[in-house]
């Protein structure tokens, strides 16, 4: 839940803000549509890419969500040929059975071709049903990981707990989903306003921590789980897992080295904070002087980012972002199976 400290600021907010929130193009947006769709009486299917072969502009798993009458949702290319898709599974749609489908590079269907010349195999699946995209979505909220398992031949689908990658093994395709990358941002001022407006866009779960109630007024308008700080010895139950990455943008130690102290006590992939090579040799030497160890404080990114010397915000946010995506996707390569 939301952590406030001022009566006043928590009632100027029109609407609570909510974690758990995820963009239009993010991974649950096909199954929240076909659900809709599913409501209102349409049949429909949920297309993924098992196989590339050669250049092709989504990865295997990428989704597209189509009903009857060539209507969709979701992206297997740039944007161009989803309309000649949706024509072409009408028929797989209408006949209720799940096919393999290849478009592109050695494709039947002529008429559909990618500018980079490669080739994608289609799962389209006929049996998706209500109650299992339901579970499916309380799953993505609960941020539990699982997959979902697809036999063609059979046109069935069910959800696998541990998770399994993506990629068929056996007769079965598996579609892995991990938690959308949670991402706490400690702090207050420009940097932080900037670096949580493009963590919302870029489909992060954010939550801010912030002492200035002024800061937390200029994000009122974003879904996002916003906490007013009342004093550094204050700090809230620590809201991470594994797929969470923490970045404090503070120039007070007195309010970082708490927030430092309860980030590494989590379990998250990532740790940043603001400041200079010297700051952060500074600020190594006060945390191993508090008894942290030296592994759990070279956990801490400094100074952040990928840019080096970035100060204004807008090139501090796209620098700390960038440095985020790369530790994640080394994060997914490597960590064992949920």
């Amino acid at each position: 839940m939301p952590y406030y400290t001022d009566d006043t600021f928590r009632q100027a907010l029109e609407q609570p803000p909510v974690s758990g929130h995820f963009s239009p193009t993010s991974e649950t947006a096909p199954f929240r549509w076909l659900l809709r769709e599913f409501s209102e009486g349409r049949r429909g299917a949920l297309l993924t890419v098992t196989e590339v072969n050669g250049g092709a502009p989504r990865p295997a798993g990428s989704h597209m969500a189509v009903v009857s009458g060539e209507r969709f949702h979701g992206y297997l290319s740039g944007g161009c040929v989803e309309p000649a898709i949706a024509h072409e599974v009408e028929a797989v749609i209408a006949g209720g059975q799940d096919r393999v489908l290849r478009f592109g590079r050695g494709s039947p269907f002529f008429d559909i071709r990618f500018p980079c010349g490669g080739g994608i195999d289609v799962l389209v699946h006929t049996g998706l049903t209500a109650p299992l995209i339901e579970d499916a979505l309380d799953r993505f909220a609960c941020r539990s990981p699982f997959s979902l398992a697809f036999t063609p031949g059979e046109s069935r689908s069910a959800i696998v707990e541990p998770s399994v990658p993506t990629g068929f093994h056996g007769d079965v395709f598996h579609r892995r989903y991990l938690p959308v990358t949670r991402l706490i941002l400690a702090g207050r001022g420009p940097e932080l306003e900037t670096t949580a407006r493009l963590g919302v866009a870029a489909g992060y779960e954010i939550v801010v921590m912030t002492p200035d109630a002024e800061t937390g007024h200029r994000l009122s308008d974003l879904r996002i789980d916003l906490r007013i700080l009342a004093s550094p010895r204050d700090i809230p139950q620590w809201p991470a897992d594994a797929w969470t990455a923490t970045v404090l943008l503070f120039h007070e130690r007195e309010w970082e080295d708490p927030i430092l102290s309860a980030a590494l006590s989590g379990p998250g992939f990532y740790v940043g904070a603001l400041g200079s090579e010297r700051t952060h040799a500074a600020r190594r030497d006060r945390l191993l002087e508090a008894g942290h160890d030296a592994e759990t404080v070279d956990r801490i990114s400094g100074p952040i980012g990928i840019i080096p010397h970035a100060r204004e915000p807008q090139t501090l946010a796209l620098s700390v972002l960038g440095e985020i995506v790369i530790r994640r996707r080394e994060f997914d390569a490597t960590a064992p199976a949920p």
